[in-house]
């Protein structure tokens, strides 16, 4: 997984203003797979995390299940698409946003 820097911090940015506090994870500490990891080796990508559960809950149990289909979880699917949303409003809006985005892309940070 690429994930774009510059992109994740436009949408880092976004997050607050859905009462949302921010808690940065390494990228490099992840395992696991996903099909976003490839599509991020072909157009600038972030694979942000939205918490719908208490920390410590693993994503693969029957209690992440129950979370997701929570109102909790359904709340935090909405404020994730409202963040991804604002953050292509960002783009749009600015041009040298977009530059600096497919700049790091093509230098391959």
């Amino acid at each position: 997984m690429r994930n774009n820097l510059s992109l994740a911090q436009l949408f880092i940015g976004n997050m607050p203003s859905l009462g949302r506090n921010i808690t940065l994870t390494d990228p490099e500490g992840a395992f696991g797979s996903t099909d976003m990891g490839n599509v991020s080796q072909v157009v600038p990508s972030i694979h942000p995390f939205v918490a719908i559960a208490e920390k410590g809950t693993l994503i693969h149990s029957a209690e992440f299940a129950s979370a997701a289909a929570s109102e909790r979880g359904m709340l935090g699917m909405l404020d994730a698409a409202k963040a991804l949303a604002m953050t292509v409003v960002d783009l749009l809006a600015d041009s040298e946003t977009i530059a600096k985005v497919k700049k790091e892309f093509e230098q391959g940070k």
